[in-house]
């Protein structure tokens, strides 16, 4: 049987545009023929890591090939981000350390190309105390951009697919990792487990600080006509928060790269997409609000 974009996505409200359009059907079609070999979701994980290294060593090159070269790079690497888990979902291995890893190799990417942006841009305007401002406040808007679209993304997903989907839960992350610890699993998988369960934890406390109630409704039913009415209500912030997401950011990464202009990237990252979370965040918290409490009550 012919496997389809609906069978390897988890809702079509949770992608941004781009994503849905282009990502995710080249992404298929890498996936229908590795799906049937061998190869594991952690493997692809691993050459997507490498593609996003070998990014950022382009980058500090810093010829116009090596930078065409180095956006070529980040968008194989964003194509193969995606891949790993169509995979897991096709052969049905997905796993709290499998989300881990992919994170891990994230965040690795996100590192390195940031760092390695930082250094050309330095070079290139003889202002290095400049860039490495612009990278670094770029960086953190990054990681808070990305917490809050995670977050949402779970929360939607759990009760759009009744509780089928738990990747992200912060209990059950710690749980692998106890039972990791227990049968003195190998140190990397340990470790990369541990940074994911504070990952979480970050996640839930900067949670806790925009949006608290929405923390509260992680431990409501997930089956229903009040889980209904949640994805119905949150439909529309969803599709806000896919912006932030990882795709949007590996997208125009390579095409600063490409051209080699970072600062504009930096400063899109910064304001626009920051100005777009607190859009975000201020209508579901006006949603939240309005939701019919979860448990029964009004909210």
């Amino acid at each position: 049987m012919s496997i389809q974009l609906r069978d390897v996505i988890k809702s079509p409200d949770v992608e941004d545009p781009v994503n849905l359009h282009i990502h995710r059907p080249l992404q298929l079609l890498l996936a229908r023929p590795l799906v049937r070999t061998s190869i594991t979701p952690n493997q692809v994980t691993l050459l997507s890591l490498l593609a996003g290294l070998g990014s950022a060593a382009c980058i500090v090159v810093g010829t116009q090939a090596s930078l065409i070269g180095g956006a070529v790079l980040l968008f194989s690497s964003a194509i193969l981000d995606g891949v790993d888990g169509m995979i897991a979902r096709l052969k049905k291995t997905s796993s709290e350390a499998g989300h881990a890893i992919d994170g891990a190799s994230d965040y690795a990417v996100n590192v390195a190309t940031t760092l390695a942006a930082i250094y050309y841009l330095a070079q290139r305007t003889g202002q290095p105390l400049v860039a490495i401002g612009l990278g670094l406040l770029a960086h953190i808007a990054w990681a808070h951009h990305l917490m809050l679209y995670d977050f949402h993304c779970a929360m939607y997903l759990r009760f759009y697919t009744g509780g089928r989907h738990s990747g992200g839960d912060r209990a059950r992350a710690a749980e692998s990792l106890a039972r990791l610890r227990e049968r003195k699993a190998p140190l990397f998988q340990r470790a990369v487990m541990t940074v994911f369960v504070w990952q979480l934890g970050n996640r839930e406390g900067l949670l806790r600080r925009v949006n608290p109630r929405a923390v509260r409704l992680a431990e409501a039913p997930v089956s229903g006509p009040a889980a209904e009415a949640y994805v119905a209500a949150h439909r529309k912030p969803m599709r806000l928060w896919a912006l932030l997401g990882n795709a949007p950011h590996m997208d125009l990464m390579a095409l600063a790269t490409a051209f080699g202009r970072f600062e504009i990237y930096f400063v899109a990252r910064i304001v626009v997409f920051t100005l777009l979370g607190v859009a975000a965040a201020v209508w579901e918290r006006r949603v939240t609000r309005r939701d019919l409490d979860l448990e029964g009550s009004p909210a």
